[in-house]
């Protein structure tokens, strides 16, 4: 499948980091010009600068010769080995197939901004899914009718369905039921007990807003799943979507019938990065579209 490599107005949101290592190597080549240049310049204050200039003026060329080589040697054998070719290869260790799926994944994925708990579910997501079969989003804010934006912590494409999960980083007890409006967090000794939104409900408006910008995909397609990371206990009787972090790849390997064709994945994923492109919507400017949200509606 071929991916969209896009940059964000601030900061990259793929990171490519071929593009800039290649980058990095051009930029080399101005300080060679530089250097001997001004070894050039030395000459002519010698006393045999004919000698001298043509001494230098060979090493120059030599010098450049042996950069180029070395240049599309690496491109060859670095850029496409590491970048493009690399595969998982027969027989591998857990560790070398968690390996290159992270750095696939990370070397597209925008993290900037995320907590800690997000962190830690982004990079479950880069090491335990396939780069060939997933395609990962990362604290992703697109627009919606509804309140204006909305916050996606992390979105996952694949021929399997888009997963939208909502991630939580709470610690102690956590009691809640599907049609609750409210959870309850509750802190070591019982004493400390916290409200917070019903984060089903909360990642279903998540899931409307996906769909106002791909109404022609089925809406079987779309997966709400809500992550708390270790730190918690979930006391309440399972809920379908709703686990901890450590079954979450687990989780994924459940869905094995595709329901996305390659043409949607890419009508999806380009139209997200676009989005990311052209939209530039801050973090705190989505915190005041949910202020005047619950303003208006109360």
């Amino acid at each position: 499948m071929g991916y969209f490599h896009n940059y964000r107005k601030r900061g990259s949101y793929y990171l490519r980091r071929s593009a800039y290592r290649n980058s990095r190597d051009d930029s080399m080549i101005k300080p060679i010009f530089v250097f001997v240049g001004s070894l050039l310049l030395i000459g002519f204050f010698t006393s045999s600068p004919g000698v001298f200039i043509g001494a230098i003026f060979s090493l120059g060329i030599l010098f450049v010769i042996v950069f180029l080589i070395v240049k599309i040697i690496r491109k060859i054998l670095g850029w496409s080995a590491a970048y493009n070719t690399e595969s998982i290869p027969a027989n591998p260790k857990t560790e070398d197939i968690a390996e290159i799926n992270y750095r696939k994944h990370t070397s597209r994925c925008y993290t900037k901004g995320l907590s800690w708990g997000e962190q830690e579910v982004a990079d479950i997501l880069a090491e335990g899914l396939n780069y060939k079969d997933y395609y990962i989003f990362n604290n992703l804010i697109i627009p919606a009718t509804n309140n204006g934006s909305s916050q996606i912590d992390h979105l996952v494409i694949s021929k399997f369905g888009i997963f939208v999960i909502e991630s939580k980083d709470y610690k102690g007890w956590i009691f809640g039921s599907k049609d609750q409006e409210s959870w309850t967090q509750s802190l070591p000794g019982g004493e400390n007990k916290f409200q917070f939104q019903n984060p089903i409900r909360q990642n279903w408006s998540h899931i409307m807003a996906l769909k106002e910008l791909f109404p022609a995909i089925p809406e079987n397609s779309f997966e709400s799943i809500v992550v708390f990371t270790e730190a918690c206990e979930i006391k309440t009787p399972p809920i379908e979507g709703v686990l901890q972090i450590d079954d979450l790849i687990q989780y994924f390997k459940k869905f094995e019938q595709g329901r996305l064709t390659e043409e949607s994945i890419l009508l999806i994923i380009g139209k997200l990065s676009l989005l990311c492109q052209t939209v530039d919507i801050s973090p705190s400017q989505h915190v005041e579209n949910l202020k005047a949200h619950y303003s208006t509606n109360d």
